[in-house]
């Protein structure tokens, strides 16, 4: 059968007839790819609107950039064209693929399969730390997915001289299921949304799903029956007034006046500082707002419901699992979690939906043993069993580090490695999975048992030769290049260039499987990187994460000296950054005391400005760091004075913060805190008013407080 016949009769027959979404892949030179497109399309989407093409396109018209993607989220098409000789972005293929609707198609355009790895991606520039990009290997990422690809019995591909794939149909179960009407799972959902209006009060209801789930349409319905049957006032808020569109949508606000007024978006920091009534509160997209302004609203308003996307593009879904289910957890038992399983704005079994979450390794996280041991695989792995070097608990353990190779050769070990990342940290995304197997400045070390990957660190080189010509201007603030970010920081914060010329490991990661958690083994990872790097010439590991008092605790255990702290919280974690490091040679332990100095008058300098609001916790813990000051006899004397007199402690408040940091720099690790310390340097040191205080610590009033800080004085 004529090849051209054979596309023109798959395209004509998902015209007449309802398939699953699927993808379609164009395989072969630019200028061929496109115009293939083009032509697809004109029998499949005739329409314009109903069709959204990402990178160039034929007919010349502005392009849209894959980084754009953000802007397209909430948004449908019959029919999405990536065109890949535009550059790929593995964030942008997973959001784009989002917005296609029940028996459309994605069509990615590339070169052919043999030549797309080694292709020149116009974004990959972007993807890799500046002075790496000239080093790019052939692209495993791109290998792995053309795999995937060809393996998939429900992908179409395309090329020059050949045609292959089907259209995939709809079982006739779900073709009896109409879509974008609620489901069980919804009307369940919708249901418990309307017992919160008179149920037990601080019992949150948390709603989480994947995209297309239904989420915001339920959030809508149950608005409209609250407003409609019980007249009740919602307020809801969102990291942005568009990601709530759907829910108005649903609630029909432009078809009933009254709605409009009784449904109502605020911000999430006017919410927390304003004074607002209502019934309820909706907060939608939980995950991608500050965990202190969710826990803010939840103390503010007695009746909320959280939702929450579980697969973020950025990551932010996994933090809201990670950091704040916990949370609540232990503040609100009654709290409760639905979750929406069943799609409506496509059928159930979807391939689209299905091939992304296998590329990008998002479905369930248990992995299939592999076939044989990993550390057999001798020619791909260098490491060390785990009684060289290191504890007799751990001789069951190997520790090693993973090539690039090996991750794209075994797709059970890669799993098992991304599926660690994913679940430690709150902002793994797709586009991590890109880097992993193909960024040159990146490596993998592992902790393994048996067949088992149960432990895994991230690491990413930064400084040395590729920032010669550039350290200067990265000094005076003048030039920023990609990666290298504790080397860039390091050098820019302490004006001194050495930080960029000398050659650097920042751990980026390190997780442990739940089950191998405190049992050492993350400590017992690190020490075999710090010796892997001794090997290779490495003078300095860093990392940079948001600070909080456990892993502060962690760090400092394994000998990482805190450098420096950020000012701004992140607004995912809602954390401060910082910055820690440990040297490994004597030259640069000299540096760092000069950095240690300077880390030390900063964050006593900073405490009652910009660290005013910090943990306490964790910024008495970071104070014990502090250079060590003798103190004057005659602020000895004036701290026995006061503790004789009945002056309030805002007197000799200068004496007693000299003394409680002179104190904390005596201290070695953190369980030898005094528990007096944290009142001390919430009140001497970061100057909390006396409301603050009060609450924080769970006081009476102002009389209580002068009466603790005397006694806190008094023990310390």
């Amino acid at each position: 059968m004529d090849l051209h016949f054979k596309i023109e009769e798959w395209a004509k027959q998902r015209k007449s007839t309802i398939f699953h979404r699927q993808l379609a892949v164009i395989s072969g030179p630019k200028e061929w790819a496109e115009n293939q497109a083009q032509s697809l399309v004109s029998i499949i989407t005739p329409s314009e609107n109903e069709i959204l093409w990402v990178g160039d396109r034929p007919d010349k018209e502005p392009p849209v950039s894959p980084k754009a993607y953000r802007q397209y989220l909430g948004t449908e098409y019959a029919t999405v064209i990536f065109n890949c000789f535009s550059g790929i972005s593995a964030n942008a293929l997973m959001a784009f693929s989002g917005t296609i609707r029940a028996n459309g198609l994605m069509i990615i355009l590339c070169p052919e399969f043999n030549q797309w790895p080694h292709f020149s991606d116009p974004l990959s520039h972007s993807r890799y730390s500046y002075g790496f990009s000239q080093v790019i290997e052939p692209s495993r990422f791109i290998k792995r997915l053309i795999s995937m690809i060809e393996e998939d019995d429900n992908t179409v591909i395309i090329t020059p001289t050949s045609f292959s794939g089907r259209n995939k149909e709809v079982s006739s179960a779900e073709l009896s299921r109409k879509l974008n009407s609620t489901t069980p799972e919804q009307e369940q959902t919708i249901s418990s949304i309307l017992r919160l209006r008179t149920g037990h009060r601080k019992r949150p209801l948390v709603i989480t799903a994947d995209r297309g789930r239904g989420k915001s349409s339920a959030l809508g319905l149950a608005a409209r029956t609250l407003i409609t049957k019980h007249t009740s006032k919602i307020i809801i808020t969102a990291p942005n007034k568009r990601n709530v569109e759907q829910v108005f949508a649903f609630a029909d606000i432009e078809e009933n006046a009254s709605i409009e007024h009784a449904l109502v978006f605020v911000a999430p920091d006017a919410l927390v500082e304003g004074d607002y009534q209502t019934d309820l509160l909706f907060i939608d997209e939980a995950a991608a707002i500050p965990s202190s302004i969710l826990k803010s609203l939840l103390d503010k308003y007695s009746r909320v419901v959280l939702s929450s996307t579980v697969h973020g593009y950025e990551g932010a879904g996994r933090g809201f699992e990670l950091r704040f289910k916990p949370y609540l957890e232990n503040e609100y038992k009654g709290w409760k979690n639905l979750m929406l399983k069943t799609p409506i704005r496509w059928y159930k079994d979807d391939c689209l939906e299905h091939f992304w979450f296998r590329v990008f390794i998002m479905e369930d996280s248990t992995s299939a043993a592999s076939s044989k041991p990993l550390i057999e695989r001798s020619n791909q792995i260098r490491g060390t069993s785990g009684n060289k070097g290191f504890a007799e608990h751990f001789v069951d353990y190997a520790f090693i580090e993973v090539t690039k190779d090996l991750l794209a050769n075994s797709r059970n070990i890669l799993k098992q490695v991304f599926s660690l990342l994913i679940n430690a940290h709150y902002q793994t995304s797709p586009d991590d999975l890109l880097r992993l197997l193909d960024a040159p400045e990146q490596r993998i070390f592992a902790c393994t048992l048996g067949d088992d990957v149960i432990g895994v660190a991230l690491i990413c080189s930064e400084g040395g030769n590729p920032l010669g010509e550039v350290s200067q201007g990265i000094v005076n603030g003048s030039r920023r290049v990609n990666g290298h970010l504790v080397a860039q920081n390091l050098a820019l914060h302490c004006a001194d260039d050495t930080f960029v010329k000398m050659e650097q490991w920042r751990i980026v990661r390190i997780a442990v499987a739940n089950a191998y958690r405190r049992k050492h083994l993350a400590s017992a990872l690190l020490t075999f990187i710090e010796a892997t790097a001794m090997e290779l010439g490495i003078t300095l590991l860093t990392s940079s994460f948001g600070a909080t008092p456990k892993l502060l605790s962690f760090w400092t255990h394994n000998y990482y000296l805190p450098l420096k702290l950020g000012f701004k919280r992140d607004a995912s974690s809602d954390e401060v950054s910082l910055v820690i490091g440990k040297p490994l040679t004597d030259l640069t332990a000299s540096l760092l005391k000069t950095v240690q100095i300077q880390f030390s008058e900063e964050l006593t300098y900073h405490a009652s400005r910009y660290h005013q609001s910090m943990d306490t916790t964790l910024l008495t813990h970071l104070l014990t760091h502090s250079q060590r000051k003798e103190l004057s006899s005659h602020t000895h004397q004036r701290v026995k004075q006061y503790l004789i007199s009945n002056t309030p402690y805002v007197s000799f408040s200068q004496a007693l913060a000299a003394y409680v940091l002179q104190k904390l720099t005596c201290i070695e690790c953190p369980s030898q805190i005094p528990q007096e310390s944290y009142i001390l340097v919430a009140s001497l040191i970061q100057f909390k008013s006396t409301k603050a205080l009060v609450s924080e610590f769970k006081l009476s009033g102002k009389k209580e407080l002068n009466t603790n800080i005397k006694n806190a004085v008094a023990k310390i």
